[in-house]
């Protein structure tokens, strides 16, 4: 039964990093999109929301598994959205 419980408190602890990986990639392609909808006021109600999202993951991970994964859970926050602006800006060949 032990083995069991180690399996599903790992699951969660990858899901928690996955899932705030990839809000905070999205975050950071919402922030410099260039379409019409994200210059608007609904545009800037989903980007807040999905901010917020990464930071109360970032606070489960803290609360959840400690001090050091959750340091480690907003250091990936910060380079996930550092990367999904860099990937942003990149221009592909032709365009």
């Amino acid at each position: 039964m032990a083995v069991f419980r180690e399996y599903l408190v790992r699951a969660m602890l990858f899901r928690l990093l996955g899932t705030t990986i990839m809000l905070g990639a999205i975050t950071g392609f919402v922030e410099l999109s260039k379409g019409a909808f994200f210059r608007t006021l609904g545009g800037q109600i989903v980007q807040g929301v999905l901010s917020i999202a990464c930071f109360i993951l970032v606070g489960i991970a803290f609360w959840r598994f400690g001090w050091k994964i959750g340091l480690l859970d907003l250091l990936l926050v910060i380079i996930a959205s550092n990367v999904g602006l860099a990937l942003h800006r990149v221009r592909l060949p032709g365009h």
